[in-house]
């Protein structure tokens, strides 16, 4: 290898000097097929079957609904459901239900 240009703008000049075993080497590193890939962890899987449940569960419900809701809101804006029991009760219900996690 001849370095001495390099202070001048020059370039290093290689290869020349290069020793024929390390030629090969060089010339096949590196090259390896891409190959992209994800993976989705048992917890995430978990966790979108159980949204996906519910989300059938919803899908199936024939009923009107606008009633509950309507009644619900009324609730919590009454702050009636702000209280440590509504938060105990909920959290059961969920745990209850084997969602926990979102």
């Amino acid at each position: 290898m001849n370095i001495t240009n390099v202070g001048n703008h020059g370039g290093i000049e290689r290869g020349g000097d290069r020793p024929q075993r390390a030629q090969h080497k060089r010339d096949g590193a590196g090259v390896l097929p891409v190959r992209d890939e994800a993976q989705i962890s048992e917890s995430s899987r978990a966790t979108a079957n159980a949204v996906e449940g519910f989300a059938e569960k919803a899908r199936n419900d024939d009923g009107d609904r606008s009633d509950v809701v309507a009644a619900a809101l009324a609730r919590l804006q009454s702050g009636e459901l702000d209280s440590d029991k509504t938060y105990r009760e909920t959290a059961k219900r969920l745990l209850d239900s084997k969602f926990t996690s979102a």
